[in-house]
């Protein structure tokens, strides 16, 4: 289905790992069914925000997901979405290049890579981001609260450099947009807090009590997604 204001805009895009697979870290703290159950929550989340962004601006053309978890596909219909399927789990940065490529066929202007694990995403924080994003070929990336990671990654064109999502991805990525002859920048994680807070390790589940307001995430906890002792 067609979303959004036509292909040839900015496009979110969301990989989502296989929900029984996702956030390995957090097993000291939570058990498979809760993990899955709070990734899913935390994807709702996203996908909430990424539609009210939308709905209220034209920054954004639409979403896709890109995921092999086959529950993804109701979920892009819930929230007006596209899926782009996998067989099977490839890897994260394969998996964000195959997006790239899908949307360069689809005249796409650009594409802004982000998690599927950022509870306190709002979408005017998507807008802010996509309104600071300079002219022309540029990459605009938002540090995790680690200063490491990258959160998000918006690039004109979808392909301008590779995607290099892991341990000290924000460095890597800096360095690809030099290699490529254009500037990164950057926003600090408090600049753009719910971009800049994702949820990977058991100490990042207590800030999931600070959330405000009703959400997926805070229906997940209440529901026993939470760690021992509470969250």
């Amino acid at each position: 289905m067609t979303v959004g204001r036509g292909a040839g805009g900015i496009w979110a895009v969301v990989p989502v790992k296989p929900f029984g697979l996702a956030k390995q870290r957090l097993a000291p703290a939570l058990g498979a069914e809760a993990r899955a159950r709070l990734a899913r929550a935390m994807l709702e989340d996203v996908l909430a925000a990424l539609r009210q962004a939308r709905q209220h601006s034209d920054a954004l053309a639409g979403t896709l997901i890109v995921s092999a978890e086959p529950a993804t596909e109701e979920l892009a219909r819930a929230f007006g979405a596209e899926r782009l399927a996998e067989a099977e789990a490839i890897g994260l940065n394969a998996a964000l290049e195959r997006a790239a490529q899908h949307l360069m066929g689809r005249g796409a202007a650009g594409l802004l890579v982000l998690p599927g694990d950022l509870p306190g995403l709002s979408g005017s924080e998507v807008v802010r981001l996509i309104g600071a994003h300079p002219a022309g070929r540029a990459v605009s990336l938002v540090a995790a609260h680690d200063g490491q990671g990258t959160n998000a990654l918006l690039a004109t064109p979808p392909d301008a450099i590779g995607f290099s999502f892991g341990p000290g991805s924000l460095a890597a990525h800096r360095a690809a947009a030099r290699a490529a002859g254009m500037a990164a920048f950057v926003h600090e994680a408090g600049a753009l807090p719910g971009i800049g807070f994702d949820v990977d390790a058991p100490d990042d589940l207590a800030r999931l009590g600070g959330l405000s307001g009703p959400s997926h995430t805070r229906a997940a906890l209440a529901a026993g997604a939470s760690p021992p002792g509470g969250a």
